[in-house]
C-alpha cells in the first residue's frame, strides 16, 4: 500500500514538472479582451475638446520564440472603442457615430517567473513599435502613424506541453499625439486580454 501512494505521488509530481516546463523553441498566439481607451484630449485650431469612451474590443495574434525564462515576438493588434461623451469648454454631452480604432505593430519581449510544481507561471513584459490611429467623428476621418509602447503583467497557465493560456492586462501608449490637418488627439489604453500561446 506505502509502494502504491509513493508511486502516485512520483507520477503526480513528475506530471506538474513536466506541465511547467516550457522547452525552449518557436510559438504562435492569440489573445483576445476588453480595451478601456482612456479620454482622449482633442486639439484643433478652432477650440479644444475630450472625449470619453465606452468598453471596446481588443485583439492580437503574434509569432515568437521561447528562449526560457524570455520570450522575444513579433505582435500584431487591434483596438476599437465609440466614443459615449464629448466635453467641449464647460460643455458636455453624450456622442453616437464616432469612435477610435488603433492598429499596432510591436516588438515584445517577456521574462517568465518559472514557479517550480506548478503549472502557472507569472510574467511581465514591455514592447515597442508603431501605432496607426483613426478617429472618426459621425463620418470624417483623421488618422497617423506614431511611435508606441506597451507594457504587460500577467500569468499563464499550461495545459499540456504545447497550449499555455494566459490572462493579461496590458497598458498601451503613444510616444506622441495623432496629429493630422492640424488637430491632434491624445492615445492611451488599458486593456484585459485572455490569450493562448502554442508552442512547437
Amino acid at each position: 500500500m506505502k509502494l502504491r501512494i509513493l508511486l502516485v505521488v512520483l507520477m503526480v509530481a513528475a506530471f506538474a514538472s513536466s506541465a511547467s516546463a516550457a522547452a525552449p523553441g518557436p510559438y504562435l498566439g492569440g489573445s483576445l479582451g476588453v480595451s478601456i481607451v482612456h479620454d482622449t484630449d482633442i486639439h484643433d485650431p478652432s477650440g479644444n475638446a475630450t472625449f470619453e469612451y465606452d468598453p471596446g474590443f481588443a485583439f492580437n495574434i503574434a509569432g515568437g520564440y521561447n528562449f526560457e525564462p524570455g520570450r522575444l515576438e513579433a505582435e500584431f493588434g487591434y483596438k476599437n472603442a465609440d466614443v459615449s461623451r464629448a466635453t467641449v469648454g464647460a460643455l458636455s454631452g453624450s456622442v453616437s457615430g464616432t469612435d477610435i480604432t488603433v492598429l499596432s505593430y510591436m516588438f515584445n519581449g517577456y521574462y517568465d517567473f518559472k514557479l517550480s510544481g506548478t503549472p502557472v507561471t507569472p510574467f511581465v513584459g514591455a514592447g515597442l513599435g508603431i501605432l496607426h490611429g483613426e478617429l472618426d467623428v459621425q463620418g470624417s476621418k483623421g488618422d497617423d502613424t506614431v511611435f508606441g509602447y506597451q507594457f504587460m503583467l500577467g500569468a499563464g497557465y499550461k495545459v499540456n506541453r504545447n497550449i499555455t493560456l494566459d490572462l493579461s492586462y496590458r497598458f498601451q501608449g503613444a510616444a506622441s499625439d495623432f496629429s493630422e490637418s492640424g488637430t491632434s488627439f491624445s492615445y492611451n489604453s488599458s486593456n484585459i486580454l485572455f490569450g493562448m500561446r502554442y508552442n512547437f
